[in-house]
């Protein structure tokens, strides 16, 4: 049941909502970019170049809104041990280092200028990491404070791979094994370990200020760490097709899945106890956070087989299905939930409902129609009919539905909490 208090906080350009509404813009940025790629294939649009708009796409997507928003987070809770001043000022400036590389990349694609911003995001990202570290101080220790911390390392580790950018050009090593190993690093890193660790976190955080001791227990926080790290050899098993490979990558995708099945075990057993303590379209979120979590463990295990492997990166279809699965299925609806939990959105409004429906909708459609094609092209079939015009109208409500939350964000002018605040 929903609980509003009598006098709901006020809120302005400093308050952390507005932080995530700027997160949330970028979304749709990257959203109706999204669209606008998928189009490239059924419209013919003058002047477009299909991969440095691509690379605007993605940079936006991750360093816009999937990073932007979990700091907000972290930070949203430490902020009675911080100063907000030097949350803002660092926030403001990863938004101009966003907005640098959106203009930058269809331009001229990785180039000078927007290999600064992506820099200037870069090392931004090491001092805001350091300000969660501190702020999270008083975070349950076995808790939800474990996980920021394997969160924070798991970035800082990822961006090794794209320090080795440089070397590796220098060296004339463009395009060479090594270089495409050193990409998938800080991708493999950042989505499997920085993303998911931290919206671990969150969920932690606030399921143990509301009663819960302890959320995961240190052997499933243990089972996805390892499993994080060996399942790095599905990158390798690519061009490197040794058994020895084969078989690190195969017993981590076991360990996941085990993880996953303890995790959604957990998560279960906190939702039967505080059921009553956040609104249905909080729970609604998690469970599709959960489902998308599934799903990838369930591809990831699957892809333990050698030549399912194969075919799941050398298909594209697969590719660009099972990052976005972990980017829109499991870690933006886990954001979702966040900002239900936190009174950001509120679900009794029309728009919030609208609005999750569409980019639940959207999500399911456009991966559904993602991975029959890729298995289509898998089994010789070939193309659907109208394959594409089927991947841009099934990928527009994405973006609609992200409009409209931030539409109600942007409408309602303060927040209205659900929960007593953390203590």
């Amino acid at each position: 049941m929903t609980r509003t208090p009598a006098e709901p906080k006020e809120t302005s350009g400093r308050d952390p909502r507005y932080w995530f509404g700027i997160a949330l813009l970028n979304l749709a940025i990257a959203a109706t970019i999204g669209c606008v790629l998928r189009s490239y294939y059924v419209v013919d649009i003058p002047y477009l170049r299909f991969k440095p708009l691509l690379h605007a796409h993605s940079h936006v997507a991750m360093l816009g809104w999937l990073f932007i928003a979990l700091m907000v987070f972290l930070l949203e809770d430490a902020d009675r041990q911080q100063p907000r001043g030097k949350h803002r000022l660092l926030l403001l400036l990863v938004q101009v280092a966003v907005v640098g590389m959106l203009l930058s990349f269809p331009i001229e694609s990785y180039g000078p200028v927007s290999i600064s911003f992506t820099t200037l995001h870069l090392l931004l990202s090491y001092a805001l990491a350091v300000m969660a570290w501190r702020g999270t101080r008083h975070w349950l220790a076995a808790g939800s404070r474990k996980l920021v911390r394997i969160a924070v390392w798991l970035m800082a580790v990822s961006t090794i791979g794209v320090w080795a950018m440089a070397p590796l050009l220098a060296m004339g090593l463009f395009g060479t094994e090594v270089y495409y190993w050193s990409i998938q690093f800080f991708l493999h890193f950042q989505f499997n370990g920085w993303f998911w660790f931290a919206a671990l976190a969150l969920w932690s955080r606030w399921a143990e200020t509301h009663g819960t001791a302890e959320l995961f227990d240190p052997f499933t926080i243990r089972l996805w760490l390892v499993s994080a790290v060996l399942t790095f050899a599905l990158a390798i098993a690519w061009s490197e097709r040794h058994w020895p490979i084969i078989a690190i990558n195969s017993v981590g995708v076991l360990l996941q899945l085990w993880a996953g099945w303890r995790t959604a075990m957990a998560i279960r057993s906190t939702q039967q106890k505080l059921f009553g303590k956040a609104p249905l379209w909080a729970w609604r979120c998690v469970t599709y956070a959960l489902i998308g979590m599934g799903l990838k463990v369930l591809m990831q295990t699957v892809v333990a087989v050698p030549a399912v492997a194969v075919m799941a990166f050398t298909i594209r279809n697969y590719v660009i299905g099972f990052i976005h699965l972990n980017m829109l299925g499991a870690i933006s609806m886990m954001l979702f939930a966040m900002a239900l939990l936190r009174g950001w959105f509120v679900s009794t409004d029309p728009l919030v409902r609208v609005g999750l429906s569409l980019f639940t909708g959207g999500v399911l459609l456009s991966e559904a129609a993602l991975f029959v094609q890729g298995t289509f092209f898998w089994i010789g079939w070939g193309m659907i009919p109208g394959y594409h015009w089927i991947q841009l109208l099934t990928s527009v409500p994405i973006p609609l539905g992200v409009i409209a939350l931030l539409v109600h964000l942007v409408q309602r002018r303060h927040a209205v909490p659900v929960l007593p605040a953390p203590s």
